[in-house]
């Protein structure tokens, strides 16, 4: 038992001779940058300081999605004020990991990053406004709203679980198609992000007074392939712009079908 402890006391102070005198900070970067380095998505780190017993501190920590056909790369969250740690006892057991917490939007955001296997990445994120986050702004979404949602890497893809309450957006178009986002204060939606850099939206499910909204379909490089299904109720009143946008659409009473094609804002398809 002695022995046992005197081993264990041993291996703590090798561990923390590496981490004060074998890795540098830069290491530490470039463990989380290559924790996640797929063909799609990657994380880019920025001002990554070292701090006391397995404990670190990064500006941001940026999520992007590499650009296609020469586009450039996006990003599509940005996670600041990060504090983190390397835990311990993953190292025991072989699979090392760091976990952190941050900031995004006035929200909290907390994860992990795993350095081998392959659930790599895991973030949470509770009463995130949506306003100026970047992973958006390609589909034309402004206005505000608080965010919870989880991102989970798993293998060669990535998934993405959400839900917006309170929301205030602004209309925008999609695809040449006038969209009422303002229409809608709710929202719940799974995102898959494939190796083949195919974005597919799972399920997209909007409500409002008296219109629920439904969106599936695929986004390729900055092509769209996707479509959109409204349905109202008795209690829902159009108004004169919802009519002379939306009317071409409507299958029947009450039930519109819209494709959304062509390709994304700002973006050239291909």
């Amino acid at each position: 038992m002695k022995k046992t402890a005197v081993a264990l006391i041993a291996l703590l102070l090798l561990v923390a001779c590496l981490w004060f005198i074998a890795i540098p900070e830069s290491l530490i970067a470039d463990l989380i940058e290559n924790s996640l380095n797929r063909e799609y998505l990657y994380l880019k780190t920025e001002g990554v300081k070292k701090g006391l017993f397995y404990n670190f501190g990064a500006d941001r920590i940026l999520l992007k999605k590499k650009g296609s056909g020469g586009d450039p790369d996006a990003p599509l969250l940005v996670f600041s004020n990060v504090k983190g740690r390397g835990e311990l006892l993953s190292l025991f057991r072989l699979r090392p990991e760091l976990r952190f917490a941050g900031s995004m939007n006035d929200g909290d955001v907390t994860g992990f990053v795993r350095l081998t296997g392959t659930d790599r990445l895991m973030i949470t994120a509770g009463n995130v406004r949506i306003n100026g986050i970047p992973l958006f702004e390609p589909l034309g979404i402004y206005g505000d709203g608080i965010l919870s949602g989880s991102f989970l890497v798993r293998d060669n893809s990535g998934e993405l679980k959400f839900s917006v309450r309170d929301a205030r957006l602004k209309n925008t178009s999609l695809g040449g198609v006038f969209l009422p986002l303002d229409l809608f204060h709710d929202a719940k939606g799974a995102v898959r992000f494939n190796n083949d850099n195919t974005v597919e939206v799972q399920s997209l499910a909007m409500t409002g007074a008296g219109i629920y909204a439904r969106v599936k379909g695929t986004v390729k490089g900055n092509d769209m392939n996707m479509s959109l299904e409204l349905m109202t109720d008795s209690s829902f009143a159009p108004g004169s712009l919802f009519k002379m946008m939306l009317e071409r659409y409507r299958v029947s009473h009450g039930y519109y079908r819209v494709p959304l094609k062509g390709g994304l804002p700002g973006g050239e398809g291909g």
